[in-house]
């Protein structure tokens, strides 16, 4: 089986790819894409150290290419931030100035992220 994940340059990038380290046999081909090479290059080294480590099977592919990630995927995980990391660090600090939680995914941060990811696909009809 072939996995993309897209936006593979996240941080939470390394605890998926020791995942799939850890259960060998599934996953063929696991390709890591994107948009930021950066990013993209540091999560990939360490996704390359994770999965020696572990002694996975299948191959590793790291690339800015969408067309190429997608090429014959089964399966595609996407890891995106709408506004990226400048929209987190707003939806983490605006709420705590009212005395609110502003973690991402819950309380007013995590309405904030869904706000704009709303608003995001509004603008691309």
């Amino acid at each position: 089986m072939k996995v993309a994940v897209v936006g593979a340059g996240s941080t939470y990038t390394p605890e998926l790819v020791a995942g799939f380290a850890a259960r060998p046999g599934i996953v063929d081909e696991l390709v890591l894409y994107d948009i930021d090479p950066e990013r993209l290059d540091v999560v990939g080294r360490l996704a390359a150290r994770i999965l020696a480590a572990g002694q996975y099977p299948g191959r590793l592919h790291i690339t800015t290419s969408l067309p190429d990630a997608l090429d014959g995927a089964d399966t595609v995980l996407i890891q995106l931030r709408v506004g990226g990391q400048l929209a987190r660090l707003r939806d983490e600090t605006i709420p705590g100035r009212y005395g609110l939680v502003g973690q991402e995914t819950t309380g007013a941060g995590g309405f904030a992220k869904a706000i704009a990811h709303r608003a995001d696909r509004a603008r691309h009809r």
